[in-house]
């Protein structure tokens, strides 16, 4: 999940693939179903619906990201504190801007000549999946999906719908980041996601990120830059 990087979560690991069904047809309740049958119902019926807002906030809302993902398409606006960046993914193209500061912090290296421009990403470029992740629906429900063996936690209330949480683990055992992850479920069909809760730690440090996708089914709309440059035009690594 890259826009997360700058809070500790490197990438997804053990992520299980979403099932298409959690049976011949969506069921009418949730009653007697298993954590894992709860789970991709809820992201089979996310997905029907196209589309979806998703704002993601951690570290008191120092870090909040807008994703508005359709099923091919997707527009990302991220602030870290006081820096900021955009993607757009169309075509199966990346663009991606990026201030000073989230220049060295995404490419690795210090270029003040692509700061605050478009630069287009494709496939087969090392930085190409890496800033593609989960700006389309289908990649950013993926990251919904916790981990390892599912439990149920508490019913409560969020937002006003009555949810039952799905739990698991998250982690990037390879950068150190470890945790637990709640998807919160609609009790009330057709059982979508009201919320996703990462608990995250690192070297003993805790983050809570929040994930809440709103405005399901609005169209989507993303048009590629007019002004960009090609990223094998610049000095950034490829």
């Amino acid at each position: 999940m890259k826009r997360s990087v700058a809070i500790g979560i490197a990438s997804i690991l053990g992520i299980v693939p979403l099932v298409t069904s959690a049976g011949a047809s969506t069921p009418t309740t949730l009653t007697g179903l298993s954590a894992s049958q709860v789970l991709n119902v809820s992201l089979k019926a996310a997905n029907a619906q196209k589309s979806a807002t998703t704002i993601e906030s951690a570290l008191d809302n120092q870090v909040r990201v807008v994703i508005s993902s359709g099923l091919r398409s997707g527009y990302a606006l991220e602030r870290l504190g006081g820096h900021e960046d955009e993607f757009i993914y169309v075509n199966g193209v990346v663009y991606a801007k990026f201030d000073p500061t989230l220049v060295h912090l995404n490419y690795g290296v210090t270029d003040n000549s692509v700061a605050n421009k478009w630069i287009s990403v494709t496939k087969g470029n090392k930085f190409f999946n890496y800033f593609s992740t989960d700006l389309t629906l289908p990649s950013l429900l993926l990251v919904m999906h916790p981990g390892g063996t599912l439990g149920f936690s508490a019913p409560a209330t969020i937002n006003s719908v009555s949810v039952i949480g799905v739990t698991g683990t998250f982690g990037a055992p390879k950068v150190g980041v470890g945790g637990t992850e709640t998807l919160y479920v609609s009790t009330v069909a057709p059982f979508v996601p009201v919320q996703l809760l990462i608990m995250e730690s690192k070297s003993g440090v805790t983050a809570n990120v929040t994930f809440t996708p709103k405005n399901r089914g609005d169209a989507v709309s993303v048009v590629a830059p007019k002004n960009f440059t090609q990223i094998n035009r610049t000095n950034l690594p490829r």
